[in-house]
């Protein structure tokens, strides 16, 4: 994750005036927002390198070309054919992308629960698919008046059959067996990003595991080539910065919300992360 600063991108914080001379590619209100050729209007949201907190959901189809992000402190390579759900809340970053990437995106703010983001590499059949179900959300959510309990019908039953594609690619990929090491490397990172504002240290999260902290950190050194305390670390310093953006908190509450001694050990631990202090990190745009 870059040390500049995470940005909020939700409907009703972000500027989106730029989409109104190209009302055929894009449509958006309070709840809901469509954009048909994301390629077309990606520079006036989204800039290479700088970390977004998505505040709602999001359904992306890749319709052409490729690009690198990081989500949740794992790097993807999403390409052509793939389908991306974002859980709300969601901090990614765009790394790098073909200059032909293009996608179709949803951007939704309905209470629909989705507590997972999935990447999902679909075949051309779930592609195709999910795109005309889409297709017909498109046409509803610009009917005038906007159909707000249509539309959230719509985008649930997309989002149910996203969940089973993946489901059912999960369970193929089981058949191919994944390794007892991929397994629990898995499992150590979603157990990280639940607990780290709490608990920072290798007994805790070997405990969780049944695993010693000597194996654990064997583990996970032999199946990322990085320390146990890399990821806690990383892990933390992604909810500070989302913290340290609030600007209702000062950063002594953000200290003690993130379970440190002091306000000095939190400057301390921030500074050797990132380089600079909370205070700096706070005044980025």
């Amino acid at each position: 994750m870059s040390a500049t600063a995470i940005h909020d991108f939700s409907l009703q914080t972000t500027d989106f005036s730029s989409l109104d001379n190209l009302p055929d590619l894009a449509f958006v209100n309070e709840h809901f927002g469509m954009i048909l050729n994301v390629g077309s209007a990606r520079n006036d949201f989204i800039k290479a390198n700088q970390p977004y907190r998505f505040l709602e959901g999001r359904i992306l189809w890749v319709t052409d070309g490729w690009a690198d992000i990081e989500l949740t402190l794992e790097e993807y390579h999403i390409k052509k054919g793939d389908i991306v759900l974002l859980a709300p809340e969601s901090i990614i970053e765009l790394k790098s992308n073909s200059p032909d990437y293009n996608m179709i995106g949803i951007i939704y703010n309905v209470d629909i629960p989705v507590n997972e983001s999935l990447i999902i590499h679909a075949g051309e059949t779930e592609m195709q698919e999910t795109l005309r179900m889409a297709n017909i959300l498109w046409d509803t959510a610009r009917h005038t008046p906007f159909r707000l309990k249509t539309v959230t019908h719509l985008l649930s039953a997309i989002i149910t059959n996203i969940q089973y594609i993946n489901r059912t690619e999960q369970e193929s990929t089981l058949q191919k067996k994944k390794t007892r090491q991929e397994l629990l490397f898995s499992k150590f990172k979603k157990l990280v990003n639940e607990h780290c504002s709490r608990h920072r240290t290798i007994p805790f999260y070997a405990e969780q595991l049944a695993l010693t902290p000597h194996y654990l950190s064997s583990l996970i050194a032999k199946a990322s080539g990085r320390s146990v305390m890399y990821w806690i670390n990383r892990a933390t310093l992604v909810q500070a910065k989302v913290l340290l953006k609030n600007k209702d908190m000062l950063i002594y509450e953000v200290a003690e919300k993130l379970n440190f001694p002091s306000q000095t050990a939190f400057g301390t631990f921030f500074k050797r992360e990132t380089g600079m202090t909370p205070s700096e990190y706070q005044r980025l745009d």
